[in-house]
């Protein structure tokens, strides 16, 4: 009888997480006018935050939690090839000041994602995001 409650409880888990990967997969992460971007803290993957990155508007960070602590981003899709089956014009600049204002070295600009921030030495510099969709 053990044996059945074990099996029991991981038939419902598997129920359980697929039933959530099936929902997040179907969740609209990119539109005409805003596209999700994905931030996460260090350590990797540990603290998440998805960000509405709406078309050509400036997203502050400030009093969020993943402010100044972004490590790795994912844009238009929370796994890796959600973001390479991608077919839209979607980049955004992620830049180190709460207004998007500022010469070209105030900004990183990407498309897809970045997996290690520190690499470039922006590990702690993200504070504000902007979106732009190049088809129009």
């Amino acid at each position: 009888m053990h044996r059945l409650g074990f099996f029991a409880t991981v038939f419902w888990t598997v129920v359980c997480v697929l039933g959530g990967v099936g929902w997040a997969a179907s969740e609209d992460t990119v539109r005409e006018d805003r596209i999700k971007v994905f931030l996460f803290a260090e350590p990797a993957f540990f603290s998440e935050v998805a960000v509405d990155g709406w078309k050509d508007a400036c997203v502050s960070l400030d009093n969020n939690l993943i402010d100044g602590s972004a490590q790795s981003i994912l844009i238009g899709g929370h796994s890796v090839p959600a973001v390479y089956n991608r077919t839209d014009n979607w980049y955004c600049n992620f830049w180190d000041n709460y207004s998007c204002v500022g010469p070209d070295t105030a900004k990183l600009t990407f498309a897809d994602g970045v997996n290690n921030l520190a690499s470039v030495g922006w590990h702690t510099k993200i504070h504000a995001v902007q979106c732009l969709n190049g088809s129009g």
